[in-house]
């Protein structure tokens, strides 16, 4: 048992000691990269684990000594319990900034566990200058701007110098944040403890950015709040011209009419530097006021593509260009070939029409077999024949003699205009011309008239109506046969023959022959004639046809003026009614009704049946009503 005991104390003493033996010191805590404002306390911390050796402090690779006021162990007397911190007092830039490192000397002779932490600067701040921008390695003075081509790429530098630590430096264009391109720090030379910050930013010029403010902030700690500072400069962006025409909407230049007040339209160019602005008609250069345009009033001549173009140092414009369509009525120039224009018969002319006015005016010819032709007017005349402005007219007839009216016409807005041309006289020369033959229907006994109608320019000069052997001219009379002075009309004449008293004998072909300076025509009229018992059937079916008309219209007015009466009589019956007060006593007094003979009452009913209550005297029969009505006598109220 005893040496169970004395094996397990041998055991944890050897433990003991390799315990012991290989226990190293090490780093807790090292020295981290401090701050400190110029005249305050910085601790620099350094703490040791296993601590056996001796702390020591070294700055820039000198060893530092422990001086009371200025540098303290941050345990008042000696590092305890493995803390080797150090209390830099009253921290100057030129005594204590830069770069320090904690050391432990090794816990023995044998043993390498000697610590030395990596440098960690001390930095006293030094506030920089304020920044300031550099554009082409020149310093941009306040109120100068950065002049930059649209399109082009910009190296702008912003610095600020002599700041520790450096500054860290933002770009802004307006609000919003731009990414340098780099930032580099350097220690100045002839102050190395104090350093210069360098941002370098790479900018792309546009037009958007024109006019807008670039800004270069340095951040510091030692800035007073807000720890920042700024330097500004305005870009200045070149860039050619770009133009626009304003004063007019596309309406009102579509809707442009001759004689209005005045046109006036500017050019406005959006250009750096300020353009200059001129204007064009029809691709040549016009004066104006500048980049204003004034047409007043409108007239005509004022229409063509207009054109409006500026120019800077930077460029030329693209040419902007509107239409000015001036709109004017239609006004017929010529009409022809003549004002008067004659044509053989079944020739062939052509009369023509020009106008003038904007839209372009439409054509429409008239012909009017009469007199003048009036278009538009209240009593209108003449026919349209057609709607293009030369009117061909083939194969002429005597139909077409006329005048003829050309008529142009456009719309202007929501207006339609119009101008009429004079007239053209169309004079057809030719030999008579008509219907070769015609009919004629006459009843034995009665007078009939015989009709030839026929055209002829030059007027005719002589007429002759023949029937077998005879011979009658015109106008003349032989027995019962007249030949009359014929009428005329637009050059057409009608020509009649009058038999009296005809005869079965008159039934033959009557021809009338016409002839002029230009030849002669002959045309037959074929009579009929009728026996008047033949008349007999026709009369007959002609009054049962009447008769069976009044017999209609007889049973149409009688229906509806049935249907009068018992609607009138409804209106009488409600008309009837009389309204009495509620308390009105009433005694009605009938006179005996004589008594009805039995040929008027009829048989009597079978029992049971109803009487008829005009019969009686049943307050519903508008004849007893009437007759209750006039019998009534209103008493006063009996009094309980």
């Amino acid at each position: 048992m005893e040496l169970k005991w004395d094996c397990l104390l041998h055991v944890l003493v050897i433990l003991f000691s390799t315990k012991k033996i290989h226990a190293v010191q090490r780093f807790v805590e090292m020295p981290s990269y401090t701050e400190v404002n110029p005249g305050e306390d910085a601790l620099l911390k350094c703490r040791i684990s296993e601590k056996r050796g001796v702390c020591s402090w070294q700055k820039d690779n000198k060893p530092v000594g422990i001086y009371r006021g200025k540098y303290e162990w941050a345990n008042e007397n000696s590092p305890v319990g493995g803390d080797c911190s150090l209390w830099v007092r009253a921290a100057t830039l030129q005594l204590d900034d830069g770069q320090w490192q904690c050391q432990v000397t090794a816990s023995n002779y044998d043993v390498q566990d000697a610590l030395s932490s990596p440098p960690a600067p001390l930095a006293v701040r030094v506030p920089p200058q304020s920044p300031r921008i550099l554009f082409n390695g020149s310093h941009v003075l306040p109120g100068q701007n950065i002049t930059v081509p649209a399109g082009s790429r910009a190296t702008v530098v912003c610095e600020a110098r002599y700041g520790n630590p450096p500054a860290y430096i933002e770009w802004y264009l307006e609000k919003e944040r731009l990414t340098a391109w780099s930032q580099t720090n350097a220690s100045e030379v002839e102050r190395p403890r104090v350093w210069a910050a360098r941002s370098v930013l790479e900018l792309g010029a546009t037009r958007s950015a024109h006019g807008r403010t670039l800004a270069c902030r340095a951040h510091h700690p030692s800035y007073p709040a807000p720890y920042y500072r700024d330097s500004y400069t305005m870009l200045d962006v070149t860039y050619a011209p770009v133009v626009s025409i304003n004063g007019a909407d596309a309406s009102t230049l579509a809707n442009l009419e001759e004689g209005s007040s005045a046109l006036s339209l500017e050019c406005r160019a959006n250009g750096n530097p300020s353009p200059y602005v001129w204007w064009t008609r029809n691709g040549q250069v016009i004066p104006t006021n500048g980049p204003k345009l004034i047409l007043a009033p409108i007239v005509r001549n004022h229409s063509g593509i207009y054109g409006c173009q500026a120019r800077n140092s930077a460029g030329t414009s693209d040419s902007v260009k509107i239409e000015i369509d001036v709109k004017y009525p239609p006004r017929v120039t010529w009409v022809g070939p003549d004002t008067v224009v004659e044509a053989n018969l079944f020739s062939q002319i052509t009369l023509e029409c020009k106008a003038e006015g904007n839209p372009p005016p439409s054509y429409q010819w008239y012909h009017s077999p009469g007199g003048a032709a009036r278009i538009n007017d209240a009593q209108e005349e003449g026919v349209p024949v057609s709607s293009t402005p030369q009117l061909q007219l083939h194969n002429v007839s005597y139909a077409q003699h006329g005048r003829y009216t050309c008529v142009a016409s456009n719309r202007i807005g929501l207006q339609d205009r119009s101008h009429q041309s004079e007239a053209i006289r169309v004079n057809v020369l030719g030999p008579p011309v008509g219907e070769a033959r015609g009919a004629a229907h006459a009843w034995r006994g009665a007078a009939v008239r015989l009709h030839a109608a026929l055209c002829a320019d030059p007027p005719p000069r002589r007429a002759v109506w023949t029937w077998g052997s005879l011979r009658l001219d015109v106008p003349g009379e032989l027995g019962r046969f007249s030949s009359l002075e014929p009428s005329s009309e637009n050059g057409c004449y009608r020509y009649t023959l009058l038999v009296s008293n005809v005869a079965p004998d008159d039934a033959r072909a009557y021809v009338l022959r016409v002839e002029n300076e230009r030849g002669s025509s002959t045309h037959a009229v074929a009579l009929t004639v009728h026996e008047t018992s033949h008349a007999a059937p026709l009369a007959a079916a002609a009054l049962v046809s009447a008769a069976l008309l009044v017999l209609v219209l007889c049973l149409v007015v009688r229906c509806r003026r049935r249907r009068e009466s018992v609607e009138y009589k409804t209106d009488d019956l409600n008309s009837e009614k009389t309204v009495l007060p509620a308390d009105a006593v009433y005694t009605p007094r009938v006179p005996a009704s004589p008594p009805v003979p039995p040929s008027v009452a009829g048989p009597p009913g079978p029992p049971g049946a109803a009487v008829p209550r005009a019969a009686t005297g049943g307050r519903y029969s508008p004849g007893a009503l009437q007759v209750r009505r006039a019998a009534v006598v209103l008493q006063p109220p009996t009094t309980v």
